[in-house]
């Protein structure tokens, strides 16, 4: 595939590997050495993405007017969005699979154009907008990490007021976010400090020390409030649980527009057809299948008239069995609002209601 392909699109690249079925939006500019691009690839329009070698792996997505300037590597992770206006500064950059970043993402705003200006983000990361990265030193954030919007992260402080020559420090020091944590709105965290597995940092906290894992952290400075003990639910809870949470997705898809009727008892489980308003062909069937033993249950969303579907499995791991379709997409979607983090290879979006689909048609 050469620079021809995508017309509009200026493409300064000595080696480029494209896969099928990739877009590239009008007035985009890319610099690289060695650029790669999986299948089913998005960059969106006006983008200006410079790095020595650049990835993005099948599915990624780059949203509009994205600006990133990265020295060695950017690289993108199957099925990762990064959504628009991301203006990202530093020497190394990557991001793991399926996660979401939101818009007018700020990766820089400070020397970060330096050795240690690395940012590290895992798999399955949920980041919601206007959240700045200050990687003047690394800033690793580990998987199902999720930042809430306007979160602030810095490794370098600095005040002409207090100068290293009359004893005061200058705090250069990367940050650490271990598997699992939340990051609440508007939450800072300054250099040098790692917070924990599984700890959440309540709406506006300042983390100015390290915090242990599995506590709630609040204040400024932030401060441990309590230790989180969560109590497991054992297999019957379990699949009550999943129940409930079919039964409100149900309900939901009323709201966007599906005609939703429930078929019957299936193995002493659940069963809907779900219908789509727009055309007869799309029709699906639900199944919730609960089981005895360590795996609860398993939910089923399969097309009419196919053999198979996708397959939900509410064990421990979670896991999906089969490809996603739309249905099966605003399935996932939904339990990863309800925090139930499904891994598959790729992002999922909800269906849009058609009361909103209509005004944008």
């Amino acid at each position: 595939m050469a620079a021809r392909d995508f017309p509009g699109v200026e493409l300064r690249v000595q080696r480029m590997r494209v896969g099928e079925g990739v877009r590239i939006g009008e007035g985009t500019v890319i610099v690289a050495d060695d650029l790669v691009l999986g299948d089913g690839a998005v960059i969106g329009p006006g983008c200006d993405l410079r790095s020595a070698r650049l990835e993005v792996g099948a599915g990624g997505q780059v949203g509009e007017g994205s600006r990133w300037l990265v020295a060695d590597e950017a690289v993108l992770g199957v099925g990762t969005v990064v959504d628009a206006g991301a203006d990202v500064v530093c020497r190394q950059w990557s991001v793991g699979e399926g996660s979401y970043l939101g818009r007018r993402l700020r990766v820089g705003a400070g020397a970060s154009m330096e050795e240690n200006s690395v940012v590290q983000i895992g798999h399955r990361c949920q980041i919601a907008p206007d959240v700045t990265v200050n990687p003047t030193e690394p800033v690793l954030i580990g998987d199902e990490v999720g930042i809430s919007a306007e979160v602030a992260i810095f490794t370098h402080g600095y005040h002409a007021g207090h100068p290293v020559r009359d004893g005061h420090g200058a705090a250069f020091a990367g940050v650490e976010v271990e598997d699992g944590a939340w990051l609440g709105f508007r939450a800072v965290l300054l250099p040098g400090v790692r917070v924990g597995a599984g700890t959440v940092v309540a709406a506006s906290a300042t983390v100015s020390r390290s915090l242990p894992a599995g506590v709630l952290a609040a204040g400024v400075p932030a401060r441990v409030k309590r230790v989180l003990e969560p109590v497991a639910l054992d297999a019957a809870a379990r699949r009550e649980a999943v129940a409930g949470l079919l039964e409100a997705w149900m309900q939901r898809l009323r709201f966007k527009g599906l005609k939703v009727e429930a078929t019957g008892a299936r193995r002493a489980g659940l069963c809907w057809r779900v219908t789509g308003s727009d055309s007869s062909d799309r029709c699906w069937q639900v199944a919730w299948c609960p089981q005895d033993g360590e795996l609860p249950g398993v939910a089923e969303v399969r097309r009419s008239g196919a053999a198979t579907g996708a397959v939900f499995e509410f064990g421990e791991p979670l896991a999906v069995r089969g490809v996603l379709d739309d249905l099966g997409h605003d399935l996932r979607d939904f339990l990863r609002r309800a925090t139930w983090l499904f891994p598959y290879a790729g992002n999922s979006r909800g269906l849009v209601p058609e009361r909103f689909a209509r005004l944008l048609g």
